[in-house]
C-alpha cells in the first residue's frame, strides 16, 4: 500500500513572525491527518518554519 501524503507549495509572502502564527493555526488542523503532510515554505521563512515546526 502506498503510503499518503499531503503536500503544499506555500506561495505567500510573510515575515517570520506572521509564518510562525500560520503555522501555530494550521498544525492542529493537520495534527490527525491520516497521512504524511508536506509544507513546501518559500526559502526566507525555512530556518524559522523548522525550528518552531520541530518545537511541535
Amino acid at each position: 500500500m502506498r503510503k499518503k501524503i499531503i503536500a503544499g507549495n506555500w506561495k505567500m509572502n510573510k515575515n517570520p513572525e506572521e509564518a510562525k502564527e500560520y503555522l501555530k493555526e494550521l498544525i492542529p488542523l493537520v495534527k490527525n491527518a491520516q497521512a504524511e503532510v508536506i509544507l513546501c515554505v518559500p526559502y526566507l521563512d525555512l530556518k524559522c518554519m523548522v525550528k518552531h515546526a520541530s518545537r511541535k
